[in-house]
C-alpha cells in the first residue's frame, strides 16, 4: 500500500517533479511503482524510460524490483543504470564524435588508479612539483588528480581553469591539458569523462542531441542531491520539450561536496525546470520515535537554506537513544565491543544487524582491536574492492588484447606479468625501433623477429605472447562462426586457456604456498562472472560483446560481496549512506572529528572540504541509519603527539532532545578487568588446544 504522499508522487502525470524523500520514507518503493505505472497503465514503452542511480548496487536492486512489478522482459528494456553506466552506453554509440568522427569507436576506461598513474608519468616527464616548506619537492599526485576531477565535474575545460595562489592548483592547471592529450592519444576516457564527454558531444552536435532528446519520454533520477554540475547539465540536454523529469532526493542528506556534488541542484530544481511540482515524503517507516526525534532536532538547527521537512515516525516504541561518554578512544572502543557482545549473547541480535559508524578511518583501529578481544567477527568497508585488485585488472588487460592486439595500455600492463625477459632496456629498444618505423609500440611487439639485437629471452617471450594472443583470437572467430545449434558459452573457456598459455595462471598459482593462491582464486571468480554474463546474453537471445563486458567490469567499483550473516559492519559515515541496520553505534562525537578539523583548517592539498552544515548533514545521515537502537558516544580526552589533551563534545550533541536521550557513563575501571578476562579466555583456549 502507498501512503497519500507516495501515491501522489506515483500518479503524477506529466511535467517536472521533485520528490523530497526524507530518510526512511520509502523512496525506492515510489520510484519503482512510478515506473511500473508508466509502463502498465500509461502505456510508455520501457525503452523510452531512463532511470539513473548513483551505485551499481542501487541500480541492480531497482532492476530486481522492476522485474517483479512489470516482468523480466520489460524490465530488461528499461534504460536503468548509474550515470557512468549511461555514459558508457552513450559513448558505445556516439564516441566517435569525441574524435571528430561519427558512430561507435573502441575505447578504454581508466579507473582512478590508472588515471593517477598516467598523471604521475606526465608530472615526472614534465618536471612538475610543489615546493615544500623546507625547499624539498613534495607532491601528492592523488590530490592533483582530485583537482582535475573536481574541475571536470564542474564542466571546466583546461583553458578555463581559474588562477589561484595555491601551488597545487598551479601544478594541476599545468598538468590538466597534458593529461587530456595523453588520454585522447590512446583513445581512453577516465570516469569523469563518462559523463563530461557525452555532455560535450550533445552540446556540440545538434543532430545527435535531437536524436537523444527523442530517445526518452521519461527520465527519473535517484539521490538527486548528489548530482554535480555536469550531471545536471546532461539531464537538461536529454530532456525533451515535455520535460518529464522526475527527481528523488533529500537536501538534508547531501554529503558529497568534496567530490563535486552540489546541493543547489536540488534546492534550485524549480528554477532549472520551471513549473516543477514538489511532493514531500515525511513519513519515516524505518526508525523508532526517539531516533526520528534526534534526527529532526539535529537537522532543524541548520543555518543553511533547506526545504523545511519534519519526519514523522510511523513505528511505535519507547526505547531511547543512548548517549555515552568514555574516558578515551580505547575505553570507548572496549565499551562498544562489550555492549555488542552483550547484544549478541543476551539481546538476541545477529552480528549482521549491528553497524559501527565513524567519521575518519583512523577511528576504526581501536574498534578492530576491541572486537578481536571479544572474538567478534567484523567486516570493514573501505578496503580494496574486488574489481580493483591487481590480478583482476591484469585479467581485464589480457582480455582487452583479445579485442584489440594493438591496445598499448593493456600490453604495457601485462608485458611482464608473468616475467618474459622483456625488461626496461628491451622495452626502450622496442620503443626506439617503433619510432624509427613510424609504428606503435604494440604493433612493433607483434613482429619481434624484425627487431635487431633483441635478446634471445625477450624474443622468445614476445613471440610466445603474440602467438597466445593470435591463437585465442582465432578460437573466438571460430566459435562465433558456429551455427545457432552449436551456440554455447565459449569466451570464459577461451579466456581460461589464454591465461594458461600466457603463463598468467601459473604465475598466480606459484605465489601461494599450496600452489593455489588466493589471487588465482580471485581470477577464477572473475571467469565465473564472465561465464554468467555470456549465459545471460544467450538466454536473452543476444550476442555477447566482450568489449562491452570489459567496460562494464571497469565500472564495478563497489564491493561484490554481501556482508556475511556472522559479521558486524564497520563503516565510515559517507559509505553508510543508503544502508540501514537495527543497531547503530556512532562513535567519536567530538569537535575535530565530527565536525572534522579540516572543516575549519583545510590542508594545502585539499581541493574541497565540507562546510559545517554538510558535517551536520553527515551526522543526520548516521542517525537515520538506525532502526531500533542508536548509541551515540564520545570521549573526554585523547593523546595527540604524545600529550594527553581534553576534548570538546561535538556541537551537534547540543541539539539533542533530552526527552529522547538516555545518558550513560562508561566505567573506565572495567578496562583492566576486560583485558584480564580476554587474556584468561586466550589461555583457556590455548590449554584446550594442548589436550
Amino acid at each position: 500500500m502507498l501512503d497519500p504522499a507516495q501515491r501522489e508522487a506515483v500518479f503524477h502525470s506529466k511535467g517536472p517533479l521533485l520528490i523530497l524523500a526524507g530518510a526512511g520514507s520509502g523512496k525506492t518503493r515510489v520510484i519503482s511503482h512510478r515506473i511500473a505505472r508508466l509502463v502498465l497503465e500509461a502505456g510508455v514503452r520501457p525503452e523510452k524510460i531512463l532511470a539513473l542511480t548513483f551505485t551499481n548496487k542501487a541500480a541492480d536492486e531497482l532492476g530486481e524490483r522492476m522485474a517483479k512489478l512489470i516482468g523480466k522482459e520489460r524490465a530488461g528494456r528499461l534504460w536503468l543504470s548509474t550515470f557512468h553506466g549511461f555514459g558508457m552506453r552513450f559513448l558505445n554509440e556516439e564516441g566517435g564524435a569525441a574524435f571528430g568522427g561519427r558512430g561507435a569507436i573502441r575505447f578504454s576506461i581508466f579507473d582512478q588508479a590508472d588515471a593517477v598513474g598516467l598523471l604521475r608519468e606526465i608530472i615526472r616527464k614534465e618536471g612538475l612539483f610543489v615546493q615544500g616548506p623546507r625547499g624539498e619537492h613534495k607532491l601528492d599526485v592523488w590530490a592533483l588528480h582530485a583537482r582535475i576531477s573536481f574541475w571536470k565535474n564542474k564542466g571546466i575545460a583546461p583553458s578555463e581553469v581559474p588562477h589561484t595562489e595555491v601551488e597545487y592548483d598551479a601544478v594541476a592547471r599545468e598538468a590538466y591539458p597534458l593529461y587530456e592529450q595523453a588520454l585522447r592519444a590512446i583513445r581512453a576516457f577516465d570516469f569523469d569523462d563518462l559523463v563530461l564527454v557525452p555532455l560535450r558531444i550533445l552540446k556540440e552536435n545538434p543532430d545527435i542531441r535531437r536524436r537523444w532528446e527523442l530517445r526518452f519520454d521519461h527520465i527519473l533520477i535517484d539521490e538527486f542531491q548528489d548530482t554535480n554540475h555536469v550531471q545536471l547539465e546532461l539531464v537538461k540536454l536529454l530532456a525533451n520539450e515535455e520535460r518529464n523529469v522526475c527527481v528523488v532526493g533529500d537536501d538534508d542528506q547531501s554529503i558529497y561536496s568534496w567530490r563535486g556534488a552540489e546541493v543547489d541542484n536540488i534546492l534550485n530544481f524549480g528554477r532549472d525546470f520551471p513549473g516543477a511540482r514538489i511532493i514531500k515524503l515525511e513519513r519515516n517507516y524505518r526508525s523508532l520515535p526517539s531516533i526520528v526525534a534526534v534526527a529532526n532536532s539535529v537537522i532543524a538547527a541548520s543555518s543553511r537554506k533547506r526545504y523545511p521537512k519534519t519526519l514523522v515516525a510511523v513505528r511505535e516504541g519507547s526505547t531511547k537513544v543512548k548517549l555515552c561518554v568514555a574516558e578515551g578512544p580505547e575505553e570507548e572502543a572496549e565499551w562498544v565491543a562489550r555492549r555488542i557482545r552483550f547484544l549478541l549473547d543476551e539481546g538476541g541480535r545477529k552480528p549482521s544487524e549491528i553497524a559501527i559508524l565513524f567519521r575518519a578511518s583512523i577511528q576504526a583501529r581501536p574498534i578492530e582491536e576491541a572486537l578481536r578481544s571479544q572474538e567478534i567477527r567484523y567486516r570493514l568497508i573501505g578496503g580494496m574492492h574486488f574489481f580493483e585488485r591487481k590480478e583482476i585488472k591484469d585479467a581485464l588487460a589480457y582480455l582487452r588484447l583479445l579485442v584489440d592486439p594493438l591496445d598499448e595500455l593493456a600490453l604495457r600492463r601485462i608485458i611482464s606479468v608473468p616475467p618474459r625477459g622483456i625488461g626496461e632496456q628491451t622495452i626502450s629498444k622496442i620503443e626506439r625501433w617503433a619510432l624509427a618505423k613510424g609504428i606503435a609500440f604494440a604493433q612493433a611487439l607483434l613482429h619481434p623477429e624484425a627487431i635487431s639485437d633483441l635478446p634471445q629471452g625477450a624474443l622468445e617471450g614476445a613471440r610466445s605472447l603474440r602467438n597466445a594472443i593470435q591463437n585465442a583470437r582465432e578460437a573466438i572467430e571460430k566459435a562465433q562462426k558456429e551455427g545457432p545449434r552449436q551456440r554455447r558459452v565459449f569466451f570464459a573457456e577461451i579466456a581460461r586457456n589464454f591465461f594458461r598459455a600466457t603463463g598468467f595462471e601459473r604465475c598466480l598459482q606459484e605465489e601461494g604456498d599450496s600452489g593455489e593462491s588466493s589471487r588465482w582464486n580471485n581470477v577464477q571468480h572473475f571467469l565465473g562472472v564472465l561465464e554468467r554474463a555470456e549465459l545471460r546474453a544467450l538466454e536473452e537471445g543476444q550476442s555477447f560483446d566482450l568489449l562491452r563486458f570489459i567496460h562494464w567490469m571497469s565500472l564495478r567499483k563497489e564491493q561484490d560481496e554481501e556482508i556475511g550473516p556472522a559479521e558486524v559492519l564497520l563503516s565510515s559515515l559517507h559509505a553508510a549512506k543508503g544502508l540501514e541496520w537495527p543497531v547503530v553505534f556512532m562513535i567519536g562525537l567530538n569537535e575535530g572529528i565530527l565536525p572534522h578539523a579540516r572543516t575549519f583548517d583545510p590542508k594545502l592539498n585539499d581541493i574541497a572540504t565540507s562546510d559545517l552544515e554538510e558535517e551536520r548533514r553527515l551526522f543526520y545521515v548516521g542517525v537515520t541509519r538506525a532502526r531500533d537502537e542508536l548509541y551515540l558516544s564520545r570521549f573526554v580526552k585523547r593523546e595527540i603527539r604524545g600529550k594527553v589533551v581534553r576534548t570538546t563534545p561535538s556541537r551537534f550533541l547540543d541539539a539533542l532532545p533530552q526527552e529522547a536521550i538516555e545518558k550513560e557513563e562508561i566505567d573506565s575501571g572495567q578496562k583492566s578487568l576486560e583485558r584480564t578476562l580476554a587474556w584468561s579466555r586466550a589461555i583457556l583456549e590455548a590449554l584446550k588446544g594442548q589436550r
